[in-house]
């Protein structure tokens, strides 16, 4: 299996640190005051890393830092299609354990 181009893509600290801020659910303002700097520049980063990433919103910035930050263990469990809790496959869990109507 090839590696992800993603995974070769490293973050600057300061998009590392937007990232996290997006990841908890920051606004563009309170990111600005956060870092100490203008909302115009947290725009700016939030585009850099968007166009790096090839990314649409902030709720894929928010994914690729939370897989950034996963064990290498994980990430490889995810990218395998492994390690995901019975409730993340509803399907599964339904057919494992059917409800029963009352």
């Amino acid at each position: 299996m090839s590696p992800d181009p993603n995974d070769l893509i490293t973050p600057t600290p300061r998009e590392r640190e937007l990232m996290m801020l997006i990841a908890r659910g920051m606004q563009n303002k309170n990111i600005a005051y956060e870092l100490k700097i203008s909302e115009n520049t947290v725009r700016a980063h939030i585009g850099n890393i968007m166009r790096k990433y090839r990314l649409h919103n902030r709720t894929q910035i928010a994914i690729i830092f939370a897989l950034q930050a996963a064990p290498p263990s994980l990430r490889r469990d995810l990218a395998n299609g492994r390690g995901f809790p019975a409730a993340a496959k509803p399907a599964q869990a339904l057919a494992q354990h059917p409800r029963v109507p009352e």
